[in-house]
């Protein structure tokens, strides 16, 4: 690829600050969802403020004049020249357990706050003894209600050691705030699971529940296209695992102002996920344009939609179907729109109609929110923009769940549940369109470092524990289709001061090699595409995590299971309402023992399991991602023929083949010896690649090199060598 594609770096740090950077770390306990929410408090003040306790110098009044809704709001006033304490109004939530889990709604408005972190909200945590055991707070900005009434919300879950909780409304800045129809839920308990030993664990798939009737697919927000590789880089690295893995959606990025040349540029990247690996694309633009209402952000939308059709009609792009202006509601900064969420939607609405006079079949997205604490804007586009968008979605990083976390799952799954629900009410589909791990965002080598605070530690390999339990939680939440961040990541000369590390593998100089995740998530890309119907699962055992699809195209199946149980456990699995028989190949990954491979072939099948008449019976190791899938054929592709090699000038060794010709192509693996017999193992195998030819340049003053090629095919079945 000779054109360079520059985007601007993504701020995802941010969010992380803005939400995090007031937040007193303490050891979750993570609740069951309620199936009704527990009302703690509802007040728009009507009663005065009755029960309300105040802190700090400051006035503390109720407000006729300016409400939100109702008669009168609760009014704090500071000074100016008053030393602040945060001040605030102080509500008792009462006896509270380890464990609660709380939701927190207000509306806020301001006047004269000119410093951070201005009129917000804290849910506070206390022991016996009144101590703090924990704090949660809104947002915080100075900004906080300036324009008009503002949403707050929060959410926290008590940690141990609590007995008590307050809300605190407060103003820490000299200036004026108003804060009106506050609500608080309990929405979780903790409860006990049962310890079931060694009893089978019972899991039914119900094909009379459909959770998601043609669900779009596990996938990745990618970045290839954005920052050059060789093509030897493309054929044996990035192209090449993209196939093996086939993601069947990925969320890409673009810039409104790329050239023509550019856009030939990533056209190409698109065309290859079509052809090769099927899949759908979902544009958002980094750094869009800010402009003035009326014309100008008309002609602007205009600019986009060209870019669109160019995609769409010009090259033949069927697969992009939905696009956002922006990512993470960013204008002025990073998620400015949450608070202007009417400016979104008049930009969309630009955006709608000249997608819609120029016919072209490209949804938009609302809002793409992050994280989830934001997830209100979704239900704002619901009520104030359905009419003009196709899809919804949001993103979240799992930055206050530990990985060992076992009650990570149930409160995911209801997170999602919620924001699918949206969608779904509305008659739409809802993408996931980013999730990770626990971020880090500290400086290293004086560059910001943008990645999985786990990486390179002991608890590295947990990681796809937990994404593969956030991808079953999506599955099972009618979550259309998601993406990870990210396939790979960013070059080291991206940038001289932030570095972009959350790949499935590296990127450093020469080194490409995987992460562990790359052998779970991997599986749930290749095997849980789209389109597919997604079916209601149970099982007796919570600690055990179960997703089912039946794929369109073969009416094959495809089954994962988490199990978060300390020990291996049998499993005697039902699905209720079909008698199929199918033979079944087991993939595990176990993050006590990586399937690591030197070129990122993805790890074999452990063996076959029976399903007979609907029923299968087996057992699943502990902490471990087990997918069960009839989705192969065991068919192996047929010998590579006319291998020929070449010493080069430099040293090298050229080998070169005839293609394959099976539909089901995939890749090939190339292995290299200086004797003229070798076995066709992994110490010998000198790289893999989706081209007809590959450079050995391992071999230092060999004179005489021995080279066999086998072709490996969609299902993993290699051929003769």
């Amino acid at each position: 690829m000779a054109q360079t594609v520059r985007l601007p770096l993504p701020r995802l740090f941010p969010a992380f600050a803005s939400l995090i950077a007031f937040i007193v770390a303490v050891p979750c306990l993570n609740s069951d969802p309620l199936k009704e929410p527990i009302s703690m408090l509802r007040t728009g003040f009507e009663d005065g403020l009755r029960g309300w306790r105040t802190q700090g110098d400051a006035e503390f009044a109720l407000d006729t004049a300016m409400k939100h809704s109702g008669a009168q709001s609760a009014r704090i006033t500071i000074a100016p020249g008053t030393t602040l304490s945060y001040q605030q109004l102080k509500w008792e939530l009462g006896p509270v357990n380890p464990g609660d889990e709380f939701r927190v709604s207000l509306w806020v408005r301001s006047r004269g706050v000119a410093t951070d972190p201005g009129a917000y909200a804290a849910l506070q945590f206390l022991d016996g003894a009144g101590a703090r055991s924990g704090i949660v707070h809104s947002a915080t900005s100075r900004t906080n209600g300036a324009n008009d009434w503002q949403r707050l919300t929060m959410a926290g879950t008590a940690p141990k050691g609590t007995e008590n909780a307050t809300l605190d409304l407060i103003l820490h800045a000299e200036g004026t705030a108003w804060f009106d129809d506050v609500e608080v839920d309990m929405t979780g308990r903790l409860e006990e699971w049962p310890d079931l030993g060694t009893q089978t664990r019972e899991i039914t798939i119900d094909t009379g529940e459909v959770v998601h009737p043609s669900f779009g697919g596990v996938g990745f927000h990618v970045f290839h296209h954005a920052y050059p590789a060789s093509q030897e880089i493309m054929d044996t690295v990035i192209a090449k695992r993209w196939r093996e893995i086939r993601p069947s959606f990925a969320r890409m990025n673009d810039r409104y102002d790329w050239d023509k040349a550019t856009w030939d540029d990533v056209a190409g990247h698109m065309r290859r996920m079509l052809d090769e690996t099927g899949t759908e694309i979902y544009l958002t633009t980094w750094g869009p344009k800010k402009t003035a209402p009326g014309q100008e952000r008309a002609d602007y939308a205009k600019q986009v939609v060209d870019n669109l059709e160019y995609l769409v009609r010009d090259k033949g792009l069927s697969n992009v179907k939905t696009y956002c202006m922006t990512n993470e509601l960013t204008l002025d900064g990073w998620g400015s729109m949450v608070r202007d969420m009417p400016t979104f939607r008049d930009y969309h609405q630009h955006l709608y109609d000249e997608i819609q006079r120029r016919g072209l079949d490209v949804g938009l997205l609302a809002s793409d929110a992050s994280p989830i604490e934001y997830w209100h804007t979704i239900e704002w586009a619901a009520r104030n923009m359905d009419d003009i968008t196709a899809i919804y979605g949001g993103h979240h990083y799992i930055n206050d769940r530990p990985l060992d976390d076992e009650r990570f799952y149930p409160w995911f799954l209801s997170k999602l549940q919620w924001g699918a629900g949206i969608a779904r009410d509305k008659g739409k589909n809802f993408i996931l369109g980013e999730f990770g791990c626990k971020q880090d965002g500290r400086i290293r080598d004086g560059k910001k470092w943008d990645a999985c605070i786990y990486w390179d530690t002991p608890q590295e390999p947990l990681v796809a524990i937990q994404l593969s339990e956030a991808a079953i939680a999506a599955i099972n939440a009618g979550v259309y289709a998601m993406g990870n961040w990210t396939y790979m990541d960013f070059p080291d000369e991206a940038s001289t001061n932030y570095a972009n590390k959350w790949g499935m593998f590296r990127r450093s100089g020469d080194d490409y090699s995987t992460r562990a995740h790359y052998y779970a998530y991997g599986l749930l890309t290749r095997f849980f595409r789209g389109p597919a119907t997604v079916f209601a699962t149970a099982c007796n055992d919570p600690y055990l995590r179960v997703a089912a699809v039946r794929h369109h195209d073969a009416g094959s199946w495809s089954i994962a299971v988490v199990n978060r149980c300390p020990t291996r456990v049998p499993i005697s699995l039902q699905v209720k309402g079909d008698q199929t028989s199918a033979t079944l190949r087991k993939y595990v990954y176990d993050p006590a023992n990586i399937p690591f491979h030197p070129f990122g072939d993805m790890q074999a099948p452990e063996g076959l399991v029976e399903m007979a008449s609907g029923k299968l019976e087996d057992s699943v190791g502990p902490s471990t991602l087990t997918v069960y899938t009839s989705a192969f054929d065991a068919v192996r592709p047929a010998a590579v023929a006319g291998i020929t090699a070449s010493k080069q000038d430099d040293g090298a060794w050229r080998v070169e083949w005839q293609a394959n010709a099976e539909e089901d192509f995939c890749y090939y693996r190339v292995y290299g010896s200086d004797e003229p017999a070798f076995e066709l193992a992994v110490e010998n195998q000198v790289g893999s690649t989706i081209a007809t030819h590959f450079i050995d340049r391992r071999p230092e003053q060999a004179e005489r090199r021995f080279y066999r090629v086998i072709a490996v095919d969609t299902s993993g079945n290699a051929g003769p060598g």
